[in-house]
């Protein structure tokens, strides 16, 4: 699972709102959809998106079965200052990713 992490502005000054977008390559595989034999295909998407800045947690997301692949999850907050914004994702089949990036102030 390949996770990117875009800030928005990229070098935010300290006090200002930053965008945090986050895509997950994944396929996102609800449990309803049949293959071409006509096979259900089992469910397999993301179901615990968890963000943290600098060890703490500001985020939580409980993604379900209706969420389109490779999803963007952004949020936005404060940049009260420079850190690390870490990302965990988990899905229904155990598989997990993790991505780091580091917030700079301008």
């Amino acid at each position: 699972m390949n996770i990117l992490i875009r800030f928005n502005p990229a070098r935010p000054k300290a006090g200002e709102e930053v965008r945090v977008q986050i895509v997950i390559q994944h396929p996102m595989e609800p449990g309803t959809r049949r293959d071409a034999s006509g096979k259900l295909i089992p469910a397999d998407h993301i179901n615990e998106l968890t963000v943290l800045f600098d060890g703490q947690p500001i985020a939580t997301v409980k993604p379900g079965p209706g969420t389109s692949a490779n999803p963007l999850f952004a949020f936005k907050m404060k940049a009260a200052k420079a850190g690390q914004i870490k990302v965990v994702a988990k899905d229904l089949t155990g598989k997990s990713g993790e991505r780091t990036a580091d917030l700079a102030l301008a």
